[in-house]
């Protein structure tokens, strides 16, 4: 469980975050979602323990975030950040091998194994003996999402939910990698492994995979519900600052898109 009680962030005076209460307890895909400057990437740090609030307070499982040391944390939630470079010249393999540093106390094949597993799902066997630093944007992220992935795999024993935070993980990805990249955070979910916390930008996407949706604008969570409670096009509207308007295509699939200066036209001529 995590909870977050009034946190709000500030820098110089200046508040990012105005206070935010969370709470989830339970498997679930949660995107944070909202127009730039919003606050996202504040509020998904905080969360995850990588930002001290200014004021208020995060926990886990009912134990604040400050009496977690790093190596018993790093076993319940990981983080991945927007962007990533290595300061080595560390492989793939590497890279992927580190995420398994906490659990030494398990058996050298069995962190062979998730990791192999890993590989498979993400096909990543071509770039495991690359240097990490020398890849393109988008073969970065399908590592770094490979990693944070293997950072929570247990061994074996009963866990607690655990939380995977992503930080606009489809940067730099093609069509292909995005779509696949948020299937395998569905499926952490709906395998029961636990929750995905992401920040996004892409309002379909998020009406496609999400259960929970925390709108921001302004350094401020204006509603926090399911999709249907908060993807209506008349506050997407508001808050994107831009007419959005929503279709449903013949076979039922629900999609947002901008009322085009055209379209208006023809509203007007009818």
């Amino acid at each position: 469980m995590i909870e977050a009680k009034n946190i709000a962030f500030e820098v110089k005076g200046k508040q990012i975050l105005k206070p935010v209460n969370f709470r989830t307890d339970q498997e679930e895909f949660i995107v944070i979602l909202g127009p730039n400057g919003a606050g996202k990437s504040t509020l998904v740090k905080l969360l995850s323990n990588g930002l001290r609030p200014s004021s208020g307070s995060v926990s886990y499982y009912g134990k604040e975030g400050k009496e977690w040391t790093l190596d018993h944390l790093a076993k319940y939630r990981a983080y991945m950040h927007q962007e990533s470079m290595i300061a080595s010249s560390f492989t793939v393999r590497e890279v992927l091998e580190m995420a398994r540093y906490r659990y030494r106390e398990t058996k050298g094949l069995f962190n062979q194994m998730v990791i192999e597993k890993i590989v498979d799902e993400l096909n990543l066997h071509a770039l495991l003996d690359q240097e990490f630093n020398f890849l393109s944007g988008g073969e970065k992220q399908r590592v770094q999402f490979g990693r944070v992935m293997l950072q929570l795999e247990g061994g074996g024993e009963i866990q607690p939910i655990k939380y995977l935070f992503l930080d606009e993980p489809l940067n730099n990805l093609d069509v292909r990698y995005q779509i696949e990249l948020l299937k395998h955070a569905r499926k952490f979910v709906n395998d029961k492994r636990g929750s995905v916390i992401v920040v996004m930008h892409d309002i379909n996407l998020c009406y496609q995979y999400a259960d929970r949706v925390l709108l921001m604008q302004k350094g401020k969570v204006i509603m926090d519900g399911t999709v249907q409670e908060v993807m209506s096009p008349g506050l997407l509207s508001e808050t994107y600052q831009i007419e959005l308007e929503q279709i449903q295509s013949l076979d039922g699939e629900v999609f947002f898109r901008h009322v085009s200066y055209s379209s208006n036209l023809l509203d007007q001529s009818i």
